[in-house]
């Protein structure tokens, strides 16, 4: 049964990307950053790196912090699949296997509480609902479609009938996977994990939940603290503030807000209305579940919480929950609760609706004409140089690409960041150029930039690198503070006349041992817990 249901979500997922044959690919709001982290991920594996933290193509050749802070599984995903794949196919494949990692985790949730076939429509109903198709076409969001693989999971582990110490193990793991994942995501599933602790908590009259689901959301961060420190350690290092800029903002994201940005208003008016739609059919469902008690009150009552709370969230009255809740702003569009909100349409559409026996097909074409629909009204035409094969180009021009505006180091303005600069500048104090100084030896690599100097006189080296503190300078031997050019940001070094030996390299800051140490403890803490329950039940 369950082959036979990973066969029909893979069915279902070849018809979500079938139209890119047709229309070409999707090209998303997030297209080209996820390509681009893709492509330096994988040429970075080829030269031995296992784990980047430097986008070297970044801000055309003078790079990035972006993978210390953004969450590493979506972009290593994306470039195993393209080490396997042309480029051009990584965006269909990616957003395919999203969709049956979705659908299987679905199936997952609902066969603890239905029957089959309900469950196996539930698993299609979740992984083809309307807001992740809207995700695939319109977005192309591809950390938030693979975070949508791990949120039935989630809600699994917290609601089903168990001795609560069982939920420790499976709810770290769960939730540890999405902060490696997608940080609003994670946020959200945090929210909703304490709304749910506490109801189930109340509704069971057993307040050891609260303990074992508060002790596995830390053990979620301990996992995940690998990545999570050095993203705390060094936030104020970038421009953090870029992320809450005008039009990313909880306030201006509202469904139907207008700001009169027209780009903006269009999209947020056509998800809205998605979301409307969404949001009703799970409420009609809702009652007519109710109505026929054809769902377990167990998953019936903390779905209709979330549906509840995700009505209320989306719409400005929660405005205060965004302004005041720790970290509630860093989701930054209130309407990405819907992720969550697909949980609760698929098991109530499931539920509510009866199966004929013989005429099962009439589901599947209805899936059909649904993908048909929302690719149609959803997917736009793409502009040249926004395709799949334009953004492969470019990256593999050696050129490199536009930095991201909130992971640009701090002081620097990346949009003054131009191409085609120069690998070693070398100017006098007062920037003019010093014909007679001159550059001996360059070695220059993703992680190390060795530079020998000749000059008659002090001068300034410019380098197409990013001023960050993670770089440690030393020049014939001994360490030197480098500055940042004004305004582009790029790593200035003063050199005294004669000769210098000048050595670059990208170093491992304390928090990110101290971040290896927290994850290599919670992971032997959680599998000894793990182990030793094991034996007690066996």
């Amino acid at each position: 049964m369950r082959a036979a249901v990973a066969l029909l979500l893979i069915c279902a997922a070849l018809a979500v990307v079938a139209p890119f044959f047709v229309r070409g690919t999707a090209c998303g709001h997030d297209l080209t950053f996820h390509m681009n982290s893709w492509m330096e991920v994988a040429q970075q594996w080829r030269e031995g790196v296992l784990y980047p933290r430097w986008a070297a193509y970044a801000n055309y050749g003078s790079g990035e912090p972006r993978f210390l802070f953004y969450p590493p599984l979506s972009w290593m995903l994306g470039a195993a699949l393209g080490t396997l794949l042309p480029w051009t196919w990584v965006p269909g494949a990616f957003a395919a296997l999203a969709v049956v990692l979705a659908g299987l985790a679905m199936h997952r949730l609902a066969r603890e509480w239905l029957a089959e076939p309900y469950a196996t429509l539930a698993a299609l109903a979740y992984a083809l609902n309307p807001y992740l198709l809207l995700t695939i076409y319109v977005r192309s969001a591809f950390a938030e479609l693979l975070a949508t693989a791990f949120l039935p999971l989630l809600v699994l582990w917290l609601v089903r009938e168990c001795p609560p110490a069982r939920m420790l193990v499976p709810l770290a793991v769960t939730t540890a996977a999405l902060w490696l994942t997608n940080i609003p995501a994670a946020i959200i599933a945090s929210y909703t994990a304490a709304l749910l602790l506490v109801a189930m908590s109340w509704w069971r009259r057993d307040f050891r939940m609260l303990w074992w689901g508060g002790g596995a959301m830390a053990l979620s961060l301990a996992l995940a603290a690998f990545f999570v420190v050095p993203v705390l350690g060094e936030k104020g290092w970038i421009t953090t503030a870029q992320a809450l800029s005008s039009g990313v903002r909880p306030q201006e994201n509202f469904l139907f807000t207008r700001i009169g940005e027209p780009e903006h208003d269009e999209f947020l008016r056509t998800l809205s209305w998605l979301a409307v739609a969404e949001l009703a059919v799970s409420g009609i469902a809702l009652l007519a579940t109710w109505k026929r008690r054809s769902l377990d009150p167990v998953l019936r009552r903390p779905l209709a919480l979330l549906w509840s709370a995700t009505l209320i969230l989306v719409l400005p009255l929660s405005a205060a929950a965004y302004r005041w809740l720790p970290e509630l702003q860093f989701v930054q569009f209130p309407w990405r609760w819907m992720m969550f909100a697909a949980i609760p349409y698929a098991v109530f559409v499931a539920t509510a609706l009866n199966i004929p026996r013989g005429k099962i097909w009439l589901y599947g074409l209805a899936f059909v004409t649904l993908i048909a629909i929302c690719n149609w009204r959803l997917q736009p035409r793409c502009d040249p140089e926004d395709t799949p094969q334009a953004v492969a180009a470019v990256y593999h021009s050696g050129e490199g690409y536009m930095g991201t505006d909130e992971y640009t180091p701090a002081g620097a303005d990346n949009y003054e960041v131009k191409p085609q600069f120069p690998e070693v500048v070398l100017r006098s104090s007062d920037g003019n150029p010093v014909p007679s100084a001159r550059v001996t030896h360059l070695h220059g690599s993703t992680y190390r930039k060795q530079i020998t100097v000749e000059s008659p006189q002090p001068v300034q080296m410019v380098l197409r690198l990013m001023n960050y503190p993670a770089w440690e300078v030393t020049v014939n031997g001994a360490p030197v503070m480098p500055a940042s050019d004004d305004p582009t940001g790029r790593m200035v070094i003063p050199l005294t006349a004669g000769h210098s030996q000048v050595d670059v390299r990208f170093t491992r800051t304390p928090d990110r041992w101290l971040g290896d140490c927290i994850s290599l403890a919670a992971a032997a803490l959680l599998y000894g817990f793990w182990y030793f329950q094991r034996r007690r039940s066996s």
